[in-house]
């Protein structure tokens, strides 16, 4: 799957992906990596395509009913236009069809929704197989939203557009969006944007949080994330390391999903080493108290 690419209007991130799953993330993007510059031209992908480019792993009417419900989600997806007088919403796709005989997904983008695929002025544009890489469906969300700025290498976003853009539940309150938002954030995206921070935004005597800010190491235009695969690893783990906003933990777990590994591997693997460096310590230290011993016996 290297060198996939997936390219939109900037548009369609303002667009919250409501109850998407990661599995259907990663369907949409496959199909979304293969639409561009396509026009409303009908598009057929085999499910050995769709499998491949979304890393599903999945086989028979299991993938056919994950197909199914990426379609429910999609077409919850909708755009609108108001001039001031009349308000219009459309869908993004207006044909998607499953068949089950020739093992085929026929999509196509409805006309009103073109524009967010064609002749684009800005875009986002980002390696399928990182987001695929990806586990977290807020990772996911904030992945696409800070490549849209991935030059600028800041953005900052009021609590009311997190919460939307990240469909984030109406019932989390700061500490839960700490836990379950910002944690897998951290520790999914540090590792591809280098030097990235996340501060909360105040306001008011009482320090009112109004917002998060997102900084990182600006890209160059010219920046390839595509031809090295998910990342280049040494990259990937050096930009753990160096990450002062980074926890211990995080890093451990961050490392671990660089690598593949199971969680805890590292911190397992860290500790092992922490210890076997106080029993050499303890037993240097033992056996130099021994000497020190002999020689002040010899002295006397």
């Amino acid at each position: 799957m290297t060198n996939e690419i997936v390219k939109y209007g900037n548009r369609l991130n303002e667009i919250p992906l409501r109850h998407f799953n990661s599995r259907e993330m990663n369907l949409l993007m496959s199909i979304v990596s293969r639409i561009h510059e396509k026009g409303t031209d009908e598009i057929t992908f085999s499910f050995e395509q769709l499998r491949a480019l979304s890393q599903y792993k999945d086989h028979g009417e299991r993938f056919v009913k994950e197909l199914d419900s990426t379609y429910s989600k999609l077409i919850s997806l909708n755009a609108y236009t108001d001039d001031g007088h009349t308000l219009t919403r459309f869908v993004a796709f207006n044909r998607y069809q499953i068949d089950r005989d020739n093992q085929e997904v026929r999509i196509a983008v409805n006309p009103d929704f073109k524009g967010i695929f064609n002749q684009l002025a800005q875009w986002t544009r980002f390696s399928l197989e990182q987001f695929a890489h990806l586990n977290s469906t807020y990772a996911k969300s904030m992945f696409r939203l800070l490549k849209q700025y991935r030059t600028a290498g800041t953005r900052n976003f009021t609590m009311e557009d997190f919460r939307t853009l990240l469909d984030i539940p109406k019932s989390y309150r700061v500490n839960h969006i700490d836990q379950v938002v910002i944690k897998p954030i951290k520790e999914e995206l540090s590792p591809i944007f280098k030097g990235l921070s996340i501060r909360k935004l105040r306001k008011g005597r009482g320090g009112k949080i109004v917002g998060y800010s997102f900084s990182w190491k600006a890209e160059t235009k010219e920046h390839d994330d595509f031809s090295k695969g998910v990342w280049d690893e040494k990259i990937a783990l050096d930009n753990i390391k160096y990450n002062s906003e980074l926890t211990k933990e995080e890093k451990f777990r961050a490392t671990d999903k660089v690598k593949g590994i199971r969680l805890g591997t590292t911190a397992k693997e860290q500790q092992a080493e922490a210890d076997r460096s106080k029993k050499e310590t303890d037993e240097n230290r033992s056996r130099q108290e021994l000497l020190n011993g002999l020689h002040n016996i010899n002295g006397h």
